[in-house]
């Protein structure tokens, strides 16, 4: 399991690094994956390639600079999301209530948190919960733009435009964009594992989710992006929500 503690207080690092090994060769006795652990006190290396990591731990008492966006450790977290492909992300509240901040900027439900001072049992238990949640992961979609490459879930993404002749922008949440080298078929094919994306023209795709609102032979997306429906892709729209109703249905019905 590859793991990456942030902290700004080099003294936390090291015992975080400390309880970490301890709990890595207990795993190994057991006949599990050994850890490997990357300790960072600086966002620029961390941000690399964060989507390697299983687990990254994050503490940020103190702004970088004065004039620095990043003033928490919620300001990390933000823009690990932005990045895409982030697996498990556990906030260590110590200067900062860290479960407070997330509420407010809309987080809470995709962090995990600790408390410090970090007792063994609490790490031990949090270990536990971010190996379930490998067991069952996200599907995320990898899009490699000229000079970016964004990892996206199945709610992250809003919708996709062709542009030109073999290039189209997709469009994600948060204002987000990224242009494509590919065109809305092969890009409909690689979104088949998830189940909101659909084909509107032969020149757009939709999330369904990320509808505000529709006409005749129109959507406007929450982006407040207007997109032409081809007559032939019409009942694409129903349909995707009739599965999505069924799903909803026997999943509930399991319950």
């Amino acid at each position: 399991m590859h793991i990456a503690v942030f902290d700004d207080n080099i003294a936390d690092r090291k015992q975080m690094e400390r309880l970490l090994r301890r709990q890595s060769d207990r795993y190994q006795k057991e006949g599990k994956e050994h850890f490997y652990i990357d300790l960072y006190g600086n966002i620029q290396a961390l941000m690399r390639f964060p989507q390697l990591y299983d687990i990254i731990f994050i503490d940020m008492a103190e702004p970088e600079s004065e004039d620095s966006r990043y003033r928490n450790g919620i300001d990390v977290a933000r823009i690990l999301f932005e990045a895409g492909g982030i697996k498990n992300v556990v906030m260590c509240s110590g200067k900062h209530d860290y479960k407070v901040l997330a509420k407010e900027e809309g987080l809470y439900d995709k962090l995990l948190f600790l408390e410090k001072a970090i007792k063994v049992k609490d790490l031990e238990a949090m270990l536990t919960e971010c190996e379930t949640r490998l067991g069952d992961p996200v599907p995320t979609l990898e899009l490699r733009g000229e000079k970016e490459t964004f990892y996206a879930t199945q709610d992250d993404i809003v919708c996709a435009e062709m542009i030109g002749e073999h290039q189209l922008t997709v469009y994600f949440t948060e204002g987000r964009q990224l242009d494509v080298i590919t065109d809305i078929y092969n890009l409909y094919e690689q979104c088949e594992i998830f189940d909101s994306i659909c084909p509107i023209s032969q020149n757009a795709l939709i999330n369904v989710h990320h509808i505000k609102s529709e006409g005749f032979g129109w959507v406007l997306m929450d982006n407040d992006r207007k997109i032409k429906v081809a007559f032939a892709y019409r009942g694409n729209i129903k349909e995707i929500r009739r599965r999505l109703a069924a799903k909803a249905k026997a999943e509930e019905q399991k319950k």
